[in-house]
């Protein structure tokens, strides 16, 4: 008997909930009121839920097409600053082709810079070979003594430079027009038969001289950061700080011996 109340309440509970007036919670007082506003609040609570979790979906759609328009545009921006120092280093180089045709009117070439000495201690570089770079030639930046073209393998071209230890050449000091052989080393070369009678100073530029062809152009190799004597007392300890900086370089100019 007892179930049988219980399950007609039940049912009148729930004819109200799906045919109730939806004005019926404006009364002020009725016995159902509490029911049919816990019903609506819970609706709207859900029905906020789903908007919630649809705004949350479209969102993050929204933020990986933002995170693929951020990536692409940071790639951009990377390859427009690296367009931008090639053609800055062009320029510098345009400048050092007109330098070198005032002065003399040996075979140039521009080539790309493919590798470079990843320890740090720029000892050599790899650039592009166009079939007519040869053992021996010359290579430079900007008016600076980079280095000499040591071995060519197929398209590449090695490059021995002024921070190389084995590096030896022969230079001259542009104040006084007094020759020296100069060896390579990182961070700085020496003068190695400078002698104490000589007069070579601090500050003094220090430039490339080619005894075999004199259309090769003046290439400035560094500049003088100390002078000391020897333990001998007759030769000079004489450092230098070569201005060339190979690791930065994306072009070289070669000049055929």
């Amino acid at each position: 008997m007892r179930l049988g109340f219980l399950y007609i309440f039940l049912l009148f509970l729930s004819f109200i909930f799906i045919f109730f007036p939806s004005t019926a919670y404006l009364v002020s007082y009725n016995p159902f009121n509490y029911i049919t506003n816990y019903r609506l609040s819970s609706y709207a609570f859900i029905s906020n839920m789903f908007r919630l979790y649809f705004d949350l979906v479209d969102v993050r759609k929204e933020n990986a097409i933002l995170r693929k328009k951020l990536n692409y545009y940071k790639t951009f921006s990377y390859e427009l600053q690296k367009c931008q120092n090639e053609a800055r280093q062009l320029y510098y180089i345009s400048n050092s082709l007109a330098f070198i045709n005032k002065q003399s009117n040996p075979n140039v070439y521009i080539s790309r810079v493919v590798g470079y000495d990843t320890s740090g201690k720029k000892s050599f570089l790899e650039i592009q070979n166009n079939g007519k770079i040869k053992e021996g030639d010359i290579v430079s930046s900007n008016g600076y003594f980079v280095g000499v073209v040591y071995k060519v393998y197929k398209d590449v071209a090695y490059v021995m430079t002024v921070y190389n230890k084995m590096f030896n050449t022969i230079v001259y000091d542009y104040r006084t027009g007094d020759t020296y052989i100069y060896k390579g080393g990182y961070p700085d070369g020496s003068i190695i038969n400078a002698t104490s009678s000589d007069d070579i100073r601090v500050g003094d530029l220090i430039y490339f001289r080619s005894l075999k062809n004199q259309d090769i152009p003046y290439l400035l190799v560094g500049k003088v950061l100390e002078v000391n004597r020897s333990k001998n007392l007759f030769f000079l300890n004489v450092k230098l700080r070569p201005m060339a900086n190979p690791n930065i370089y994306d072009f070289v100019v070669v000049l055929n011996r």
